[in-house]
């Protein structure tokens, strides 16, 4: 008979276990992080907090899996209850017979709930499990619970549930295995610590085929599959799991931190044929330099990634191949010059076919150079682009203004220009400034969008961000023919190479120094950016992007772009006005213009010039003089129109061969004072500060000044604070000598006319 306090412990116990039958049991369990391409293909699978590969949970299981598992494991799954009693009276039999314990007769239920709460192996514990498995098949379907067995199944090392190891060991998810595959799968958790794929391969493809000929018995397979199946070996087990794209999936994993399922942009036989073509490339220039390469590649129209390439090989750590080039912050080069053009177009006074001086500078101390050191005099805005001047370049960010600049650069995306416009100062547009390839791409996919910065997608099913009108479209579209139609001599052996039927707007850069080579190119299809340098940050010889990173860009276009498509739009914008501009200066035409021609350009442009090229003047039939009011024999004069030109236009152009007719003197026995003066004084220019080393009190130093003038023949004399230095003739230029102090240099021409121009001297 039973004492009171026993029948409220046993009551207890019962109310106990009913009541945690009334809850759903919690599912347990910390999945991997996934990232496949857009084909479905994976590319990359991180290890969860407990240092195990786990796909998150399916329910579509394959039905072959499904049949070995239950043929092998729990016959009787969707007839019990979770506990199956004849399996437990079948295992106590055994442990009787045996001695000790042989069977536990675990349903696929119990074992969902011993995986889920692993310990030791004791009666108890298989209460608890018993328990568990009542509590599941109270709440859950047997589908349901299949499908959470399979998910956390241990599968062999670090290797958790069926889905992980199809695409560890077979390279494709759980849909697609053979009977051989799930026959494999079926075996592995009986004894995954000892009966795996590293160990005990033979005796594990006995089992295999055993369970095979069973399946096939129990009339689950045919004779043809069984035999195909039984031939099928064993896959192979690679030392190391190593994945697709490892820094687009660092990228990925770091932009989208709460998503487990990634399903990313890249194109598998983009990035295959990327990475064939780069690594090709590579191995070319590396017999000649230590660099290495980044490639991003995106769809035009819709930004999404298709092809990434970080560097030539990720675990190289000579070449620091870890370093991410598609988004690491490089010097720019002249890879930003297409936007100061653009933006100078849509204020004005620029329009594509303006001329802009390419003559000695000096801003400030600050003395740009061409490339090549040479200059051209005067050229279109569209020739001093294609040709990637500095000098001109530099001009049109003084006139633009390097604040205004620098806040449409990072209003654009350029998050890498951490310092004030005026720490960067005029050197912004020659590589002052730092940007990545991932903020690059998308500015010059803008110009095939109609001047709609398109955002990168890194992911299929990521929200589009609004896309920001940064340029008028007829802005994008003049840029975008400029860098298509007009080739650049050192470039021609590139566009002999390319296919021409697939135009391709495209621009080169290379910062100073030599360190970083940038080519970037944009077509309706794909818009390709390339990157070559050394992420050690040194400089390397003969670097360039003409040179180093074009010939890749136009591999990468010629492999990827489709022939057949009409791959140019045609000129469509809205939003315009029609300027009748002059055909020789490329401002807004005057009356006295000869040649005149109607272009489209932006609208409420805030500045217009008209054109200065031509001067309509009045000479003397007889002496050929120009004349005035106060010197002319009304008689004897003629209207005419001749170009005009600054001196230092005319010296450079004179050099050059290629001077114009020279401009009529005024008459110079005239009384007027010209206002038109015919020289100029071009360095040191007037208010100037001079920064030379050793020039203080004890010790002077040299400098060189310039002058240019009109005339071919014309003769100057030179002054330095009123003394005498020397004259000269042809090309104008003078060796000064002076100390630390505040200076007038002076230059007088043959008609007297005399120029001043004051400057200030500081030692180094």
């Amino acid at each position: 008979m039973f004492s009171r306090k026993r029948v409220i412990i046993f009551s207890g116990l019962i109310l106990l276990t009913f009541l945690t039958l009334l809850f759903p049991p919690q599912t347990q369990g910390e999945d991997s992080r996934i990232l496949f391409d857009s084909k479905g293909e994976l590319l990359r699978v991180w290890l969860n907090k407990n240092e195990q590969y786990k796909f998150p949970k399916s329910e579509k299981i394959s039905e072959k899996y499904k049949a070995a598992v239950l043929y092998f494991e729990d016959k009787r799954f969707y007839g019990h209850f979770g506990i199956d009693p004849i399996a437990v009276i079948r295992a106590i039999k055994q442990n009787v017979q045996a001695g000790r314990i042989e069977s536990g007769a675990s349903t696929i239920t119990m074992q969902v709930a011993r995986l889920k709460n692993p310990g030791k192996r004791t009666f108890f514990a298989k209460l608890r499990e018993a328990h568990a498995a009542l509590r599941m098949e109270l709440w859950k379907s047997k589908d349901e619970i299949f499908a959470e067995y399979s998910s956390i199944v241990p599968m062999g090392g670090n290797i958790v549930g069926i889905e992980t190891a199809c695409w560890r060991f077979f390279g494709h998810g759980s849909e697609e295995i053979t009977w051989a595959q799930a026959a494999l799968l079926a075996l592995l958790p009986n004894r995954p610590s000892a009966l795996n794929l590293e160990k005990e391969r033979e005796l594990l493809l006995e089992r295999r085929n055993n369970l095979l000929k069973s399946l096939a018995k129990a009339g689950y397979i045919g004779t043809e599959i069984l035999n195909s199946a039984l031939e099928e070996p064993l896959p192979k087990m690679n030392t190391n799991w190593r994945f697709k794209t490892p820094h687009y999936a660092e990228s990925v994993s770091s932009l989208f931190q709460d998503q487990t399922i990634l399903h990313g942009t890249i194109d598998g036989k983009v990035q295959e044929r990327l990475e064939r073509i780069a690594k090709n490339y590579g191995q070319k220039i590396r017999e000649h330099s230590d660099v290495n390469i980044s490639v991003l590649i995106t769809e035009t129209q819709t930004g999404k990634i298709r092809g990434y390439l970080g560097s030539l090989e990720y675990y190289d750590s000579l070449s620091k191949g870890m370093i991410d080039g598609v988004r690491a912050h490089r010097s720019t080069g002249s890879i930003l010059k297409p936007f100061l053009y653009a933006l100078a177009i849509e204020r004005g006074p620029y329009t594509p076919e303006s001329l802009i001086e390419d003559v000695p500078i000096w801003f400030r101390g600050f003395s740009p150079q061409n490339a090549d050191k040479s200059h051209s005099g005067i050229l279109p805005l569209k020739e001093a682009l294609t040709r990637s001047l500095n000098i001109p370049a530099v001009k049109i960010l003084s006139d633009y203004g390097v604040e205004d600049f620098h806040f449409w650069l990072k209003n654009a995306g350029l998050n890498g220009l951490f310092r004030t416009p005026e720490e960067y100062g005029l050197s912004l547009i020659l590589g002052g400034g730092e940007a990545s390839l991932q903020e690059l791409v998308p500015l010059y996919s803008m110009l095939m969008n109609n001047g709609k910065r398109t955002e990168l997608r890194w992911i299929e099913d990521s929200v589009s961000q609004k896309n920001e009108q940064l340029l008028q479209e007829v802005t994008a579209y003049h840029i975008r023919e400029i860098l298509t139609s007009v080739k650049r001599p050192d470039f021609e052996q590139y566009h002999l190479q390319f296919n021409n039927q697939i135009p391709v707007a495209w621009k080169t850069g290379t910062s100073y120094g030599s360190r970083d080579a940038w080519a970037i190119g944009v077509n309706e299809q794909w818009t390709i950016g390339v990157w070559v340098g050394n992420f050690k940050g040194g400089s390397v010889a003969n670097l360039s992007g003409s040179s180093a990173a074009a010939p890749l860009l136009f591999s990468l276009f010629n492999n990827l772009s489709d022939n057949k498509k009409e791959l140019w739009k045609k000129p469509l914008y809205s939003n315009y006005e029609s300027i009748e501009i002059c055909r020789l200066s490329g401002y807004k035409a005057t009356n006295i213009c000869p040649r005149k021609r109607n272009v489209a350009l932006p609208i409420n442009r805030m500045q217009n010039q008209t054109c200065s090229c031509h001067k309509e003047i009045i000479i003397s039939k007889i002496y050929g003089f120009e004349v005035c009011s106060l010197c002319w024999n009304a008689e004897d004069t003629l209207h005419i129109v001749e170009e005009h030109y600054s001196p230092a236009v005319r010296s450079v152009l004179r050099k050059t061969g290629r001077e114009p007719k020279a401009e009529t003197l005024h008459n110079p026995h005239c009384s007027a004072k010209k206002e038109d003066v015919q020289f100029s004084i071009v360095y040191p220019e007037n208010g100037a500060r001079l920064f030379l080393p050793g020039s203080d009190a004890l010790s002077n130093m040299g400098f060189v000044a310039i002058a240019a003038h009109k005339q071919r023949d014309a003769e100057l004399q030179w002054f330095l604070n009123g003394a005498f230095l020397g004259s000269t003739k042809d090309e104008h230029k003078m060796a000064v000598t002076v100390g630390s102090g505040e200076y007038r240099i002076g230059v007088q021409d043959s008609l007297g006319i005399y120029l001043e121009a004051k400057f200030r001297v500081r030692a180094k």
